[in-house]
């Protein structure tokens, strides 16, 4: 989904001439969006005299600057499309939309784009709305799912222990912003994936439901489980998100979620740097049950650098396993940025408005004692915040002095 674009309200698109072919230079946008203006746009360094349709630049705060002069409409309402995921990283830190048009490599998820993986055919559909997005931030926002929806997908090498190596597919339901994470209080998942840590999380488990059906549908699954609680967790007597899951699609087609794996130990990923995460996590699992030549999903709740969902896939390798698939509710987010970000505000207290749940889980914006204000309603619905969200914190026009006037 749109982090900090309004869909509905597109004037301008910025085409990374750097990096995407002809294909996508030459495709009709105003044919999708009437009237839309097209920013061709190259680093400076990589232009030739003959390019004069070209807006060059030296950095992309300027560029966006003289951007937002030009096409004279909100950044809210521009969208950046490149096939190069660290223009689009620094797109992401001024609050401009994403499409990514290649697959996003594994060591850049942390940076993911609005859209990845967008060919020519599903342009149009993400140009018209048709395309929601990836598929665990539409059910944290709406409640339920669309058809047109996406998914992250990574694949990687497992490397068993007798050298030989075997394909990791994981797919992924959309971003998580850390409790560090600047937008934590104002994200839908990010708020969904800390509730499923703690209570059952309707739209959780109706997300998971629908990819074991997506994987189904084209791979025979004889096995779905879960990375388990971890000793520690057992002892203190920790929810246990993945046992209380219904998935009653699943369950009705004849697969139920069960435990096929154990810890040996307990260990804390927190705080650890990717070499650390790998060698706590070697080892830490046992297989519960005989799983020679079948195919297995299993499920987590967030990827972070994907030492423990790679660990867990290569236990169930080596101990006969045919086929894994991994599924994850979101992917760890590393995108900030230098533009200050403002929170709603409740106009009867002044006090921030935050992302709450009502008795019947449906996500609003409120502030601390918003139960309290009984003169006039102060929350405001999910979709609305996020609107007001977008515009709070929408990219300004600045006066920006070239330094080499200086000298």
């Amino acid at each position: 989904m749109w982090k900090w674009t309004d869909p509905d309200n597109i004037k301008a698109i910025i085409l990374d001439a750097d990096s995407l072919d002809e294909a996508y230079l030459s495709f009709p946008y105003n044919q999708y969006i009437p009237e839309v203006q097209l920013f061709f746009v190259k680093d400076i360094n990589n232009m030739n005299d003959k390019e004069i349709e070209i807006m060059g630049y030296y950095d992309t705060t300027t560029l966006l600057q003289d951007i937002l002069i030009r096409s004279k409409c909100d950044s809210t309402s521009i969208i950046s499309i490149s096939n190069n995921p660290i223009f689009l990283k620094e797109m992401m830190q001024n609050h401009i939309g994403t499409i990514l048009t290649c697959i996003l490599a594994k060591d850049l998820l942390r940076n993911t784009p609005d859209f990845t993986d967008c060919t020519i055919n599903s342009l149009p559909k993400i140009l018209k709305g048709e395309l929601y997005g990836y598929g665990a931030e539409v059910y944290a926002t709406y409640g339920h799912g669309f058809p047109s929806m996406s998914l992250l997908k990574c694949k990687s090498q497992i490397l068993l222990n007798d050298g030989t190596e075997r394909e990791a597919i994981v797919f992924m339901g959309g971003r998580y912003y850390s409790e560090k994470h600047r937008y934590l209080l104002n994200d839908p998942l990010s708020y969904e994936v800390l509730n499923f840590k703690r209570n059952y999380t309707d739209s959780v488990d109706l997300f998971f439901d629908s990819v074991i059906s997506f994987i189904r549908n084209y791979k025979a699954i004889d096995v779905l489980t879960y990375i388990p609680l971890k000793p520690k967790d057992i002892n203190e007597k920790k929810y246990d998100r993945f046992r209380n899951l219904k998935l009653v699609n699943s369950s009705q087609n004849g697969i139920k979620l069960q435990q096929v794996l154990g810890f040996n130990k307990d260990f804390s990923q927190k705080g650890n740097d990717l070499y650390v995460r790998k060698e706590i996590v070697k080892g830490a699992f046992n297989v519960l049950s005989d799983i020679k030549g079948k195919n297995i999903i299993i499920i987590d709740d967030v990827y972070s650098t994907g030492s423990t969902i790679e660990e867990a896939i290569k236990t169930l390798y080596e101990n006969g396993a045919n086929k894994v698939f991994a599924v994850l509710l979101a992917v760890n987010q590393m995108t900030e940025s230098n533009i200050e970000y403002h929170n709603l505000i409740c106009r009867e207290c002044g006090k921030e408005m935050k992302l709450k749940m009502n008795k019947n889980g449906k996500l609003f914006f409120g502030c601390s004692a918003y139960k309290q204000h009984k003169a006039i309603s102060t929350t405001i619905d999910l979709e609305q915040g996020l609107n007001l969200l977008k515009d709070k914190n929408k990219l300004e026009v600045t006066n920006v002095r070239d330094l080499e006037d200086e000298y």
